[in-house]
């Protein structure tokens, strides 16, 4: 991902500080307004399908993630 330099601080250090993988930038960035959203809109039947969507797509990807995963990661040490 390329390291553009965004008007927003706040966008910028986001990006900077997720990940490399737009993926879970764009989980990092739709957490804070989903909770936002919910807040604003009330619990209902439509933001619990929301929310539920949001943390079964990040667990399927994370899942993904690590099954297409080759390497090890350095912290990773077999003895």
């Amino acid at each position: 991902m390329s390291r553009r330099h965004y008007r927003s601080r706040l966008l910028t250090w986001v990006l900077n500080s997720g990940p490399d993988d737009p993926v879970y930038n764009l989980y990092l960035m739709l957490g804070p307004l989903l909770i936002l959203f919910v807040v604003l809109v009330g619990r209902n039947s439509m933001t619990s399908v929301l929310v539920a969507g949001y943390i079964v797509g990040f667990v399927v990807y994370t899942i993904y993630n690590v099954s297409t995963t080759l390497e090890h990661p350095d912290w990773v040490q077999h003895p």
